[in-house]
């Protein structure tokens, strides 16, 4: 249902911890593709990319080249995936909603933590980002496409 386009660079840690999240999903059918968008790591992150089978590109334009279905998820690399998230998402598609924002857990309980935003990812059709350009402007792509939905 859902190609899933991930930004890294340098991020192997973080996208381990991402691509766990996102296994539960794929064996559900819900994630069918997963895009490692990477301008040059020098860790290993394109390394853990190959190994999980994830498709690795250089540009924005060239995942959504790649993206073999009709929905994108747009998944910050140390975005942390609220449990029950795959759910939220399901019925979201299942209703044919408009684009959403998809929103992580928050680092911590402290004073600072909660002042701060919680991280989100954007789920949108893949179609809405035809005239989004050679780069990726999570932040722009959120306010566009992001809608009322918050999953």
């Amino acid at each position: 249902m859902l190609s899933v386009i991930v930004p890294t660079l340098n991020s192997e840690r973080d996208l381990a911890n991402l691509l766990g999240r996102l296994v539960p999903a794929a064996v559900d059918g819900l994630v069918a593709q997963v895009i490692v968008l990477d301008g040059g790591s020098t860790d290993a992150t394109l390394e853990i990319a190959h190994d999980a089978g994830g498709d690795v590109v250089t540009t924005f334009a060239e995942a959504l080249a790649v993206a073999r279905r009709d929905w994108t998820l747009i998944l910050p690399v140390d975005l942390r995936l609220r449990a029950g998230w795959e759910d939220a998402v399901g019925d979201h598609l299942a209703r044919q909603g408009k684009g959403a924002l998809v929103q992580g857990e928050r680092d911590g309980e402290g004073l600072l933590a909660r002042l701060k935003a919680a991280p989100s990812g954007l789920l949108v059709a893949k179609s809405a980002l035809a005239s989004a350009g050679p780069a990726l402007d999570l932040v722009a792509l959120r306010r566009k496409h992001g809608g009322s939905a918050r999953l």
